[in-house]
């Protein structure tokens, strides 16, 4: 089965054209698609659907697109891509802050907005259920009290004996630091390695994601231990590696 045939996306949009016309590609490429034209029943339409991915404008009535994203981050970790117009830079780059994953600007080639969909999808494993009856039996690792500890099985990362909730672009930043561990990466090379495109938009999406990620996983974030600053070339990880 494809990946579009079993995801089900959320349009959050309150034009009526752009909805239409996103809601037929979504469709037309084997999506499900449910539609909201405001903050609040987005909302109401997420908690009732719990959809793979929303695409979200960010100026909506009843409730922003910011609003509507922090409240989804607090209890989801469900991709979430933002549309928006172009003079809205700074509202994009809050809403990266409070955990969105991607955006992309109006006006848009619907086509595009798909194939980023579906990057987005495929790169997106974390909010994914962990089924235990699906694998054999094994033993459950102890979760340390000191550091940061990532299982890639159950897609659950760690910090200090806690579980932390990564979004899904905090999350796969995470691993592939990981993976690559005491390795120096620029920004450029990290948004082109796990955005899956070249670095032509906002170089601070990445510095917004690595700033939230020290929050979420460094006892002091403005003196990181695990997510390193290296002087004039970029981010090395310093902690442990995946399980």
């Amino acid at each position: 089965m494809e990946l579009a045939e079993r995801a089900t996306v959320l349009v959050v949009e309150d034009d009526n054209e752009i909805r239409e016309l996103l809601r037929l590609y979504l469709i037309k490429n084997g999506f499900n698609v449910a539609c909201a034209s405001d903050g609040v029943s987005a909302l109401r339409e997420f908690e009732f659907i719990r959809p793979d991915l929303v695409l979200l404008d960010i100026q909506l009535p009843g409730a922003s697109g910011l609003e509507v994203c922090e409240q989804i981050r607090s209890v989801s970790n469900v991709p979430i891509m933002f549309v928006s117009a172009r003079g809205e830079a700074e509202d994009v780059i809050r809403g990266l802050d409070l955990g969105a994953d991607d955006y992309i600007a109006k006006p848009f080639d619907p086509a595009i907005v798909v194939a980023r969909v579906k990057a987005n999808l495929r790169r997106a494993p974390i909010y994914r259920r962990y089924d235990p009856s699906s694998q054999g039996a094994r033993t459950e690792p102890a979760i340390p009290k000191d550091g940061i500890y990532i299982d890639t099985k159950k897609m659950t990362v760690y910090a200090d004996g806690h579980e932390v909730r990564l979004s899904a672009k905090e999350y796969q930043l995470l691993v592939f630091m990981a993976n690559r561990a005491k390795e120096v990466f620029s920004a450029s090379e990290l948004y082109e390695y796990v955005w899956g495109r070249d670095s032509n938009d906002d170089p601070r999406t990445v510095m917004v994601h690595i700033y939230n990620m020290r929050k979420k996983l460094e006892q002091n974030p403005t003196d990181p231990r695990y997510i390193v600053s290296v002087r004039g070339l970029g981010y090395r990880y310093e902690g442990a590696p995946v399980v």
